[in-house]
C-alpha cells in the first residue's frame, strides 16, 4: 500500500510532514488506506488513472485526506501540550521543594533548635577548608612524585570534591533566591506556550499550514494584497450614492454601514444630523484608511493571503462587492468542499489540489451564477459580469 503515499503527497502535499513525524507509521498505513478505498485499488499507476478521470473521485479523496491531515495535526497537538504540562509539573515539584527546604530551615531557626547550627557549621567548615586547600596548593605545600599517578589522582578527587562542596555552599547561601527567581522564569514560560497552544487549539480545531506548504502566492503576502486592492479600487471608483444600490452611499467600496462599524458607531441609532456627519467623512475617506479596512474585514476574514494569486485576486474582489462569506461560500462549491462561508484546512488543501486555471473559471462560474439570483441583476447585472470578467483577466496575469 505504500507505493499509493506519493498519490496522496501530491493531492494534500502537508502530509508529508506528517507521515515523516510519525515513528509509528500509523498516518502512512492510514493515508494508503484511503487512497485505496476511495480508488477502488492498491495499483498507484491506476490509482492516479482513475483520478485524472474522475473529478468526483479526486474531489472525495482530497477531502478525505485533509480531514485526516486534521486530525493528525490535532494529535501532534495534544502531545505537545501533553509535554509541555509535564515539564511544568516538574519544574512546579522542584519548586515545592526548594521552597519547603527554605521553610524547614527558618521554622528551625525561630525554634531555636540547634539543628539550625547545622548548615552554617558545616558551610563554614566547606569554605575554610575549600580556601585553605587553595592557598596550600598555591604556595606549593602539596607536592607529590611526578611518577606517583595514585597521588595525583588523590589530589585531583579531592579538589574536585571541595570545589563542589563549596559551590553547593554558595548556591545555598546566595543562589537559592536567584534559583528560584530563575525557576519561577522558567514555569511562566512553559505556562505562557502551554497558554499559546490552548488558544491556537481553540481558534481552530488545527492550526492553519505553515506557510511553506502554502501554494506559492504572487509575490508574497502584502505585495499581493497591494495589488489586489488596486484592482479593487480601480472597480468600485470613487463615492456613489444609488438609489438601488442596497448598500447605499459608498466611497471606494466601503458602505457607509461597514465605515460605521469601523468607526465603532451604530448606524440603526444615528440621527439626520449624525447620518449626515458619517456621510461626509466617509466622502473624505483616505487611501490608507480604506486598505485597513479592506485587510481587516475582508483581505484576512477570507484568508486570501493563503492562496495561490489568481484566486485570491477574484475572492478578494468578489467579497468586497458581494460580502465575505458570499464570496467563500462560492470558492467553497468551487473546489467541492462544504461551502460554510469560512476558510479553515479543508477548504486550503482543496484550493491548493486543483489546477489554478481551472479554479479561476470555476470561481468566475460561481459569481455570475450569483449575480443572476439577484433582483438586482437586470440593473447591475451588466456591470456585475464586465468586471467579474475583467478581474478575471487581470487574476490570470498573476502567478498562481
Amino acid at each position: 500500500m505504500l507505493p499509493l503515499i506519493p498519490i496522496a503527497l501530491s493531492v494534500v502535499p502537508e502530509l508529508i510532514k506528517l507521515i515523516a513525524g510519525d515513528r509509528a507509521g500509523s498516518v502512512a498505513t492510514q493515508v494508503a488506506g484511503v487512497v485505496q478505498a476511495v480508488t477502488g485499488t492498491s495499483d498507484p499507476v491506476e490509482a492516479q488513472k482513475r483520478l485524472s478521470e474522475d473529478s468526483a473521485v479526486a474531489t472525495q479523496l482530497r477531502v478525505r485526506l485533509a480531514e485526516i491531515a486534521l486530525e493528525a495535526q490535532k494529535a501532534q497537538l495534544a502531545a505537545e501540550e501533553q509535554r509541555r504540562q509535564a515539564e511544568l509539573a516538574e519544574m512546579q515539584k522542584a519548586l515545592e521543594n526548594t521552597q519547603g527546604a527554605r521553610s524547614s530551615m527558618i521554622d528551625l531557626v525561630r525554634s531555636g533548635s540547634p539543628i539550625a547550627w547545622g548548615a552554617p557549621v558545616v558551610s563554614i567548615i566547606v569554605t575554610g577548608g575549600f580556601f585553605l586547600f587553595l592557598i596550600i596548593l598555591m604556595l606549593g605545600g602539596i607536592r607529590s612524585d611526578p611518577q606517583d599517578q595514585t597521588a595525583a589522582n588523590i589530589i585531583n578527587i579531592a579538589v574536585g570534591a571541595l570545589a563542589t562542596a563549596f559551590a553547593t555552599v554558595v548556591n545555598f547561601w546566595l543562589g537559592s533566591s536567584k534559583g528560584s527567581r530563575d525557576k519561577d522564569e522558567q514555569v511562566a514560560r512553559v505556562q505562557a506556550a502551554a497558554m499559546e497552544q490552548v488558544s491556537r487549539s481553540a481558534q481552530q480545531a488545527a492550526p492553519a499550514p505553515a506557510p511553506a506548504a502554502v501554494a506559492p502566492a504572487a509575490p508574497n503576502g502584502d505585495a499581493l494584497f497591494e495589488q489586489c486592492l488596486a484592482v479593487v479600487l480601480d472597480k468600485e471608483g470613487g463615492f456613489s450614492d444609488h438609489p438601488q444600490d442596497r448598500g447605499g452611499p459608498t466611497n471606494m467600496g466601503i458602505t457607509w454601514k461597514t465605515f460605521a462599524d469601523w468607526k465603532g458607531i451604530d448606524a440603526a441609532g444615528l440621527s439626520p444630523e449624525g447620518r449626515e456627519t458619517l456621510i461626509s467623512d466617509l466622502k473624505a475617506l483616505t487611501r490608507r484608511e480604506v486598505a485597513e479596512i479592506y485587510r481587516s474585514n475582508y483581505w484576512l476574514p477570507m484568508r486570501c493571503g493563503d492562496l495561490p494569486g489568481p484566486a485570491a485576486l477574484m475572492l478578494f474582489d468578489f467579497g468586497v462587492n458581494a460580502g465575505p462569506r458570499t464570496a467563500v461560500k462560492a470558492l467553497q462549491r468551487a473546489v467541492g468542499v462544504t461551502d460554510d462561508g469560512s476558510v479553515g484546512p479543508i477548504t486550503l488543501a482543496s484550493v491548493r489540489a486543483m489546477d489554478a486555471a481551472k479554479l479561476l473559471e470555476q470561481m468566475v462560474e460561481a459569481r455570475l451564477a450569483h449575480y443572476r439570483g439577484l433582483a438586482e441583476f437586470a440593473t447591475f447585472g451588466n456591470g456585475w459580469t464586465t468586471r467579474t470578467q475583467q478581474v478575471a483577466a487581470l487574476a490570470k496575469a498573476l502567478r498562481a
